[in-house]
C-alpha cells in the first residue's frame, strides 16, 4: 500500500458517519497515520449509537490513505471504516456497508456511478434567508461569495464541482457535484455539507441542510443522476431492458427506500409539498414532480435521476439501498409502469391503480415501517445496523409527537 505524502502535516482528522447520518471524528498525530492505516485506531464505538444507546464500544478506525487531503495548514482529513477490536469489518458501519452491497451485485455495483445536485439554505443570524434572489439568479451577492469559497476549497481537495447556482427559495442555493463512483461521491457529500458549513460559520451565518428549515419556501432537495455505462439509455436516449428493470425495481421498493433517502421527521415537510417534490412512486421524462426522472441525453448521457432524497440522507446507506434495488429489479426481469408526465394531482385515479402507482409514505414513521416490511432491503443490511436507524429514527418520531407547535397554539388555545 502506497502511503501518502505527510510532509508539513502535523495532525489528521480520522472523520466517520454514524448510522443516522451525523459527523464525528478524533484527531491524532500525524506521526500515527501509518500505523492506522495498517490496523486502525482504538476508539469508543459507543458515538455510532445515535439515539438508540447499544453497547458494543471496544471498536477501531480504519482510514482510507486514498481519501487524505489537507483541509488546514498543518491538518489533515481521512475517511474511516470502522472495526470490530479484533481488526474484522463491523457491518454496522454505513462506509461498510456500501461497500459489501457494491460487491454483492458484481459488475452493476462496479460499473454504478452518480452525480449529485445538493441543495441547502444560508440564513443570517436570525435564522433568516441571507437574500431574496430567486432561480438561477444572475445577481452577486454575499451568498454566492460564501458558497464559491467552499467549492473552491473543494476543488483543491479533489472534489470536482460541476456548478453553484441560486435555487428557488430566498437564500437556497445548489452544489453539483460531478459523477463518481458510490462510495467516492458519498464521501464528498459528506465533505461539501462539512465545508459549506465550516464556510458560512466563518462568514457570520448558518448552512442548514434541512430537508425544509422555512414554512412557505420550497424545500432543499439531494437530486442523484444514476448511471450504469451505458448500460441503461441507448444512444436516442430510450431505456434499455436492464434500464427498464433497474428503474422498475427502484420504483418496487420506493416506500421503504424512503426510509433512507428522507430520514427526519422534516423530510416529509418536503415530500408531498409541491410539483416538483415527490409524492407517488412514479417515473416520467419531463414531470419533475415524479420520483425519477429519465434525463434528456446531455454530454454524459442520459441519467436516471432520483428525486426522493434530501440532504439530511446518510449517503452510503442511501446509494446502498439505491443499487440493491435496481439490482433486485433487475434479477427478476421486472418491468415499469408507463410514464406519468402530468402532475400527480391530475392524475385519473383509475388509470394511477392500473399502473401500479404507490403513494410514497406521508411521515417517518410510516417510511420506518415500510423499509422494515421490505425483505430485500432489511437483507441488504446488517440486523445491528437496522435495528440502530429504526430505533434512532423511532425515537425521534416520538419526541416530536409529545412537542407542542405554535401552529397548534395559535389555532386551539383560545378556540378549543
Amino acid at each position: 500500500m502506497t502511503m501518502p505524502d505527510l510532509n508539513g502535516i502535523s495532525w489528521v482528522r480520522l472523520s466517520f458517519l454514524d448510522v443516522l447520518g451525523s459527523g464525528h471524528a478524533m484527531q491524532i498525530p500525524a506521526s500515527r497515520f501509518e500505523a492506522a492505516v495498517e490496523g486502525g485506531i482504538p476508539f469508543d464505538g459507543s458515538s455510532l449509537e445515535g439515539r438508540a444507546r447499544l453497547i458494543e464500544t471496544d471498536m477501531r478506525l480504519l482510514p482510507d490513505p486514498a481519501s487524505l487531503v489537507e483541509i488546514a495548514p498543518g491538518l489533515a482529513r481521512a475517511v474511516c471504516v470502522v472495526l470490530r477490536d479484533d481488526g474484522t469489518p463491523w457491518l454496522g458501519d454505513p462506509r461498510t456497508a456500501l461497500a459489501v452491497v457494491l460487491d454483492q451485485t458484481g459488475d452493476l455495483g462496479a460499473a454504478y456511478t452518480l452525480s449529485a445536485e445538493l441543495e441547502f439554505y444560508l440564513l443570517d443570524e436570525d435564522g433568516e434567508p441571507i437574500d431574496s434572489a430567486g432561480y438561477f439568479d444572475e445577481s452577486e451577492g454575499f451568498g454566492m461569495e460564501v458558497v464559491r469559497e467552499a467549492a473552491g476549497k473543494l476543488a483543491d481537495w479533489g472534489v470536482v464541482v460541476d456548478s453553484l447556482h441560486h435555487e428557488a427559495g430566498p437564500g437556497q442555493y445548489e452544489i453539483d457535484l460531478a459523477p463518481a463512483p458510490a462510495i467516492e461521491l458519498a464521501d464528498a457529500i459528506v465533505l461539501t455539507k462539512q465545508i459549506m458549513r465550516e464556510a458560512a460559520a466563518a462568514a457570520g451565518i448558518t448552512a442548514t441542510f434541512m430537508a425544509r428549515p422555512l414554512s412557505g419556501q420550497a424545500g432543499s432537495g439531494l437530486h442523484l443522476h444514476q448511471r450504469v455505462g451505458d448500460r441503461l439509455v441507448d444512444d436516442e436516449g430510450t431505456l434499455t431492458s436492464d434500464g427498464r428493470a433497474f428503474l422498475a425495481g427502484q420504483l418496487d421498493h420506493a416506500r421503504g427506500l424512503c426510509a433512507l433517502a428522507s430520514p427526519t421527521v422534516n423530510s416529509y415537510k418536503r415530500l408531498h409539498s409541491g410539483p416538483e417534490a415527490p409524492s407517488t412512486a412514479v417515473w416520467a421524462h419531463v414531470n419533475r414532480g415524479a420520483l425519477i426522472r429519465l434525463s434528456p441525453t446531455g454530454s454524459d448521457g442520459s441519467t436516471l435521476e432520483f428525486r426522493g432524497a434530501d440532504p439530511s440522507a446518510n449517503p452510503y446507506l442511501l446509494f446502498a439501498g439505491l443499487i440493491i434495488s435496481a439490482a433486485h429489479g433487475i434479477g427478476t426481469q421486472a418491468e415499469p409502469p408507463p410514464a406519468f408526465e402530468e402532475e400527480i394531482g391530475s392524475f385519473d385515479p383509475a388509470a394511477i391503480d392500473s399502473s401500479r402507482a404507490e403513494p410514497l409514505p406521508r411521515d417517518l414513521e410510516e417510511a420506518l415501517s415500510a423499509l422494515q416490511n421490505d425483505d430485500v432491503l432489511v437483507d441488504t443490511f446488517d440486523a445491528q445496523l437496522l435495528s440502530r436507524l429504526l430505533d434512532g429514527r423511532r425515537a425521534e418520531a416520538a419526541e416530536y409527537r409529545a412537542q407542542v407547535t405554535p401552529w397548534e397554539v395559535d389555532l386551539y388555545l383560545e378556540d378549543a
